[in-house]
């Protein structure tokens, strides 16, 4: 039985694990675990939360159209791993866990630790993949920008034809997407979001960029007032939650600059697009690299999705 734990890359194309965990027909128990410590910070609000559980609903929703579905698990995340592990141990598997490497604050980094750990105590196998480019063997900042664009380069990952995903009964506090919406009514509800989540609607925002929106973005993107009227591409949450990987974003600009390749004004706002998209990745390696920076910032008197919003294409 092959675990595959989604966290902040909540689709199914161009996803490591996704590909690899469903290879030569393997069984796949595909989860999200609601843990409690992402609603609980002050820096999160009712419609970034929103936006998770649509995305999540949105994933599900693939997942069936192969067979699968996603399951819904509650409480701490090293918990509830180490309690999956466990009772599928009891049934006579040997689960294997693939998960991506994440960027997150110190909460994630021993969660990770923690975890990783206890798979090597019971001598399991994990496979820890990439959710978009990464250095994880060091920092070699003098390479960085060849590797990069080595990987953006690379074909993407396949959509499985068909998900292996058997019935299970799990003695593991689990949530249906109705008890979702009905137990955090108070996020659902919520009024005023700009965004809707989901990879289904950031393909839909990535086609519409390219279509037309992406006209003059080279200078629009200082213009906040015209940000908010949709002229920038607006897939910043997306990015966040890993609703769309950076690859295909960034292939499907390259391509769109391929069309036209007569048009100048077009090849400057689209070059400026995947400046952005560098400066974001760029950013999120040097957390990788100085976690001790999200501690940092969060005493700030500029939080830290403050900086890290900037980062992600400049756009609210």
């Amino acid at each position: 039985m092959h675990i595959l734990w989604f966290r902040r890359d909540l689709r199914w194309s161009d996803n490591e694990i996704v590909t690899l965990s469903t290879a030569d027909n393997a069984e796949v128990l595909p989860c999200f675990i609601i843990d409690p410590w992402f609603y609980s910070q002050a820096e999160v609000g009712k419609a970034r939360v929103r936006f998770l559980f649509e995305s999540l609903e949105n994933l599900d929703s693939n997942l069936r159209s192969r067979g699968s579905q996603l399951y819904l698990f509650e409480g701490s995340s090293v918990s509830v791993l180490q309690e999956l592990t466990r009772q599928l141990l009891q049934k006579g598997d040997r689960p294997k866990l693939f998960f991506n490497h994440d960027i997150q604050a110190q909460y994630g980094i021993e969660r990770d630790r923690q975890i990783i750990d206890f798979y090597r105590e019971h001598s399991l196998e994990y496979h820890q993949g990439l959710n978009n480019f990464l250095q994880t063997d060091g920092d070699r900042r003098e390479q960085w920008m060849e590797e990069y664009y080595t990987y953006l380069r690379q074909p993407l990952h396949p959509i499985p034809e068909r998900i292996n995903t058997p019935q299970l009964q799990l003695d593991i506090p689990q949530l249906t997407f109705s008890d979702l919406k009905q137990k955090y009514s108070q996020f659902w509800e919520t009024e005023n979001t700009y965004f809707s989540g989901g990879e289904t609607q950031a393909i839909a925002t990535l086609d519409s960029f390219l279509d037309s929106r992406f006209h003059g973005y080279h200078w629009k993107i200082s213009r906040p007032w015209l940000t908010q009227q949709g002229a920038t591409s607006h897939l910043l949450p997306d990015l966040t939650f890993g609703t769309i990987s950076v690859r295909q974003v960034y292939q499907s600009t390259k391509a769109k600059a391929s069309e036209l390749a007569d048009n100048p004004k077009a090849q400057f706002s689209l070059k400026a697009f995947c400046d952005r998209l560098r400066w974001h990745d760029s950013f999120t390696q040097r957390l990788y690299y100085y976690p001790e920076l999200v501690d940092l910032l969060q005493k700030s008197p500029l939080k830290l999705t403050d900086i890290y919003s900037s980062s992600q294409l400049g756009e609210t």
